[in-house]
């Protein structure tokens, strides 16, 4: 196995590791794939970039999107971005795992940084937890603490839009 994919790879299984092993009987990281139609690699920068029409998956997660920055910091995954085109925004889905419910996110660009579990959406974004929506120009929500804010770019006279729907 080339050097490439071996970065690749061991750069890779850190995403959603913490998703991936909540379920105790496993004992092992989930499979890997990795879809593109060509990908360029500087391991002395810890950077990968991955282009066109790209499906990055493991486990519940799941990212697609035109363009894929992995950035690597010791062959640690440091963050991740995921930048859409016209067609088509990027994307961002978590399966519903136990109590916690389907995650589905679109936006122009989103950046997910893994030490906090930050996913930030830029640019027509739109986050979908469960059954309720949070639409702006800009959202940040902390996964682990389940922290949202969503906001418009100040350019924009255009409003923020929430459903919420409460528990029966």
């Amino acid at each position: 196995m080339n050097s490439f994919v071996l970065w690749s790879i061991s750069i890779l299984l850190i995403i959603g590791s913490n998703d991936v092993h909540a379920d105790s009987n496993r004992s092992a990281p989930l499979p890997i794939t990795i879809q593109a139609d060509r990908a360029t690699v500087n391991e002395t920068l810890g950077k990968s970039e991955y282009f066109g029409n790209v499906i990055i998956s493991q486990g519940d997660l799941e990212i697609t999107a035109e363009q894929v920055i992995l950035l690597s910091e010791d062959k640690t995954l440091v963050s991740i971005s995921a930048i859409g085109d016209d067609q088509a925004p990027a994307k961002f889905q978590r399966a519903a795992f136990g109590s916690r419910p389907k995650i589905a996110a679109s936006a122009d660009d989103i950046q997910y940084l893994v030490s906090s579990e930050t996913l930030t959406l830029m640019g027509r974004a739109l986050l979908e937890q469960g059954e309720d929506r949070y639409q702006g120009n800009l959202l940040s929500y902390n996964l682990q603490q389940g922290l949202f804010k969503v906001e418009n770019d100040g350019s924009s006279t255009g409003r923020i839009n929430l459903t919420i729907n409460p528990k029966p």
